[in-house]
């Protein structure tokens, strides 16, 4: 009788495990999927920061070393009257703020010639990502989300023999990943910081930010609550090849990386899940193409390819190990256009991502220039 007992015991710990290991979309992975998804979203963040704080595409065209009025001086005087209040005896035009409409300069006597705002512009933009998760061991989950961005820009400095620029940006993410087994709705804040290089046709862009997201799951008999918060830094460079004055080709390579905290919790069928922090790496080298269409439209169109790399993360559920969440790397590549009224940019995008993560995006901008 007690082998019979032993052995029913040893059937149903095996069983337990097994399906533990399979656990084909089941709420044990919920943490696990909030981390890759706290990844993409970063991916989208950092790389729309990277275009909003890059300026118009109008800047793309040209190449950027030395700031409007740099090393400039006045025009020489004559000393005929005839030239008595006009162009000469103010000085050459990107000197004096009568004629700065290019927002370099500011007054009409010349006497704060050096003076520019600390910031000189702000945007807001929207972008829309649905598309379907594809993970190893597990169901395809629906995955839906918004990132909404606000920043401030900073003003242009010379930096030795380029221009360097800052910037602030926050904003709101908030989506849902569901399949058949669950149902998870997320919500969460970020905060970050860019700086920005051009040397000539070569742009450089920093970016760090640190956000939270608090997250409700959903799945047949209950509900469960977690929180995760993290801390990611990017670099982006890009080189533009001007053609000829209206079409530019522009090669770039991203780089990022997220540390994410995991959450440990005890869900509410009573299961102990222990989740380990995750780092997730990112690398995606990309190519764009900038076009002035006519008049003050530009357009540009896009692709690159996005490697993902994921260490730590490990799941434990009652002291069993589970296997880990893996996604396939995945194709991005999209169009969009681009104008200007007045002191107004606006833009919109939409975009096509194929394997890993498969579906559509949607994204609009507006900036203001001071």
């Amino acid at each position: 009788m007690k082998s019979i007992s032993l052995f029913a015991l040893s059937i149903f710990a095996s069983a337990y495990v097994a399906s533990a290991h399979a656990a084909p979309a089941t709420a044990v992975y919920a943490n696990s999927i909030s981390a890759h998804n706290i990844a993409a979203m970063q991916h989208t963040i950092m790389n729309n920061a990277t275009r909003s704080f890059s300026g118009t595409m109008a800047a793309a065209l040209g190449s950027r070393g030395e700031l409007p009025n740099a090393k400039q001086s006045p025009a020489p005087q004559k000393n005929s009257i005839d030239e008595y209040g006009r162009m000469p005896e103010y000085g050459t035009m990107p000197l004096y703020g009568e004629y700065g409409d290019d927002g370099s300069v500011f007054g009409r006597g010349g006497g704060d010639m050096g003076t520019r705002p600390t910031i000189n512009g702000m945007w807001l933009n929207w972008q829309h990502v649905g598309d379907d998760a594809k993970f190893d061991h597990m169901d395809t989950l629906d995955s839906d989300y918004d990132i909404i961005m606000f920043g401030l820009s900073g003003d242009d400095a010379q930096f030795g023999n380029g221009i360097t620029d800052w910037g602030m940006f926050g904003g709101y993410v908030g989506g849902t990943q569901s399949n058949d087994a669950l149902d998870i709705t997320e919500n969460g804040g970020y905060v970050g910081f860019y700086n920005g290089y051009a040397w000539g046709g070569l742009n450089v862009s920093l970016i760090a930010n640190a956000g939270a997201l608090y997250n409700s799951v959903e799945f047949d008999t209950d509900t469960d609550e977690y929180a995760n918060m993290w801390a990611g830094g990017a670099i982006n460079a890009a080189y533009n090849i001007a053609l000829d004055a209206t079409f530019t080709l522009q090669p770039n390579v991203y780089a990022g990386y997220t540390w994410i905290k995991s959450a440990n919790y005890t869900s509410t069928d009573g299961t102990h899940i222990a989740n380990q922090n995750f780092n997730m790496f990112e690398v995606a080298p990309g190519v764009r193409a900038i076009k002035q269409i006519s008049g003050g439209w530009f357009g540009f169109i896009g692709a690159k390819y996005v490697f993902n790399f994921a260490h730590g993360g490990d799941t434990v559920a009652n002291d069993v190990k589970l296997n880990e969440l893996e996604m396939d790397d995945y194709s991005e590549y999209g169009l969009g256009i681009e104008t200007s009224v007045d002191r107004f940019n606006m833009s919109i995008n939409v975009g096509r991502r194929d394997g890993g993560r498969t579906g559509w995006t949607f994204g609009t901008s507006l900036k203001y220039l001071f």
